[in-house]
């Protein structure tokens, strides 16, 4: 697996999985025919990706420390972005990107805004697929809880605390347990002591991983059944907490993956995966023309069969992300290919085309930081998803209002449908640019940041 050095360590496959669900997120937007499908899928990535990479050794046994560490990560990027819709509010209806209805701002009507938004409210129309936010950060301190709870279960039924777990010498030293040849013989011998230590140790460590295991299971399927119930019967509570139970078998799925199945993806190769892409689209295609759909904000999940769409989007993704990283176009010297081959005999069946020693696309920071311009696009769009969430819809009112314009030169024009009465026509604008201009502010803002840090 291909991971990139900075801050942290970034691994490349993983941003473009999000890349992709970012980007899924935008075309299902564009209101194309055919963005149904990514509806199956698009947010299930996210959740999954977030229990994929929890971790458990900082934050198993503090879930309320985990939520911490994810508000203080997303609120104040959140909190900028609503800030500029407040302040563009008014711009907006005045051209009439919204309804008349929309009002105008007066100062108490900014400040109004201003405050809803700091508690994670969507005042402002172009903050609408903001609504994620809470529902993820729920899903994710309940994903936490579950985490910390199986850990407490499990220390019961297993018969071992976690002070236990982490000085297991203890058990060694007051184990009275010997063989009859030490105890004819009056003394221990304590090589088997050790020994015996270490395979108690073991035992109790395999219960206890399994009474987690099912610990886990137990209370993400008891999740589910609270979730479903919920849908089925109405309930909606505030930020939408009644899904934050729907979505938590998607962190535990990622969970278990990652402990379990981390690298499965680098086992296969392309005439495994590329057929396995086109028959999940196949299956897709197949729940479409069923009738079956999901819209989880207005909750239409069609019951067990959001799970199943979303399994099915997770795996396809994966694969779809794994092919993209692999399609190798940038030179290796012969050195680090041998030494990449070595460490990674798998990928020896990876398409690799070099770029002539002259080119000048080898300065370009697409063929210079990836293994191809789109796997570094869709990394770079996964990096910035949030950024991308966040702001796409305001962008398709800007391409309205560009297209309005200087294409069909009508200035009465009426641009007030959400999110864009343009948008299905010129999906393919509507879906390069807004995922590209909220990119290159992310990369700004990082920047304004890393400067104010000096660094």
């Amino acid at each position: 697996m291909t991971s990139v050095k900075g801050e942290k360590q970034r691994y490349l496959l993983w941003d473009i999985f999000k890349g992709f669900g970012i980007v899924f997120i935008v075309f299902g937007h564009t209101g194309k025919v055919g963005g149904a499908i990514v509806y199956l899928f698009h947010l299930a990535l996210f959740f999954f990706v977030t229990g994929y990479f929890f971790n458990e050794e900082k934050y198993g046994r503090d879930p309320f420390r985990y939520l911490g560490k994810r508000i203080k990560g997303t609120w104040p990027r959140y909190m900028l972005y609503c800030i500029f819709f407040a302040l563009t509010h008014n711009y907006c209806v005045v051209h009439g990107l919204m309804t008349p209805d929309s009002g105008i701002y007066d100062g108490p009507g900014y400040l109004r805004s201003i405050m809803s938004s700091m508690v994670f409210e969507r005042p402002e129309l172009y903050s609408g697929p903001m609504w994620f936010v809470p529902l993820w950060l729920l899903g994710s301190v309940l994903f936490a809880g579950v985490i910390y709870l199986s850990n407490k279960i499990s220390g019961v039924f297993a018969g071992a605390s976690s002070e236990e777990e982490k000085n297991p010498n203890k058990a060694a030293e007051a184990s009275k347990v010997t063989s009859a040849v030490d105890y004819k013989t009056g003394h221990r011998d304590v090589k088997k002591l050790v020994n015996l230590a270490n395979i108690r140790k073991k035992s109790v460590s395999q219960e206890y991983q399994t009474s987690k295991n099912i610990s886990i299971v137990t209370m993400s399927l008891l999740c589910l059944i609270i979730g479903l119930y919920a849908v089925d019967k109405g309930i909606n509570v505030s930020y939408h907490m009644e899904l934050a139970f729907v979505i938590e078998p998607f962190f535990v799925f990622g969970y278990f993956m990652k402990k379990y199945l981390p690298d499965w993806q680098e086992k296969l190769g392309w005439p495994i995966m590329i057929p396995a892409v086109v028959l999940i689209f196949f299956i897709f295609n197949r729940f479409i023309d069923a009738g079956i759909w999901f819209d989880l904000a207005s909750q239409y999940i069609f019951g067990g069969w959001y799970y199943v769409g979303g399994v099915l989007g997770i795996i396809f993704t994966i694969m779809l992300s794994k092919l993209v990283e692999r399609a190798e176009v940038n030179a290796k010297l012969p050195g680090e290919r041998a030494e990449v081959n070595a460490k990674f005999p798998e990928e020896r069946a990876e398409v690799s085309v070099k770029l002539p020693e002259e080119s000048k696309l080898k300065a370009c920071p697409l063929f210079s930081k990836g293994p191809n311009p789109a796997a570094v696009l869709l990394a770079a769009a996964g990096k910035y998803s949030f950024d991308i969430m966040a702001l796409h819809i305001f962008v398709f009112k800007m391409l309205d209002m560009l297209l309005r314009k200087f294409y069909y030169r009508d200035p009465g024009m009426d641009l007030s449908q959400y999110p864009s009465p343009l948008s299905q026509q010129w999906w393919v604008l509507y879906l390069v640019v807004p995922v590209l201009v909220p990119m290159l502010v992310g990369i700004m803002i990082d920047r304004i940041k890393s400067k104010i840090r000096g660094k």
